[in-house]
């Protein structure tokens, strides 16, 4: 339940952040590309990177410390 709990409050903190950052460093190539499928690469490239930034987050600090303090 923690898990699924976390990767909600993860996601929905940060994938707005990166695509906004990501949005206006990339803003010349996106200008540039008249269908939109860069745009949509460039969410799904950083979603992907996000979810797995937040699997290995939990598994290396926020797990262990858990279990630390449930002991």
């Amino acid at each position: 339940m923690i898990y699924f709990l976390f990767g909600i409050a993860w996601t929905s903190i940060t994938v707005p952040i990166l695509l906004a950052v990501s949005f206006v460093l990339l803003k010349p190539i996106i200008i540039l590309d008249d269908t939109g499928i860069s745009m949509l690469v460039i969410s799904l490239i950083l979603a992907i990177l996000d979810i797995y930034i937040g699997i290995k987050l939990f598994d290396n600090i926020i797990e262990p410390w858990l279990k630390k303090r449930k002991r």
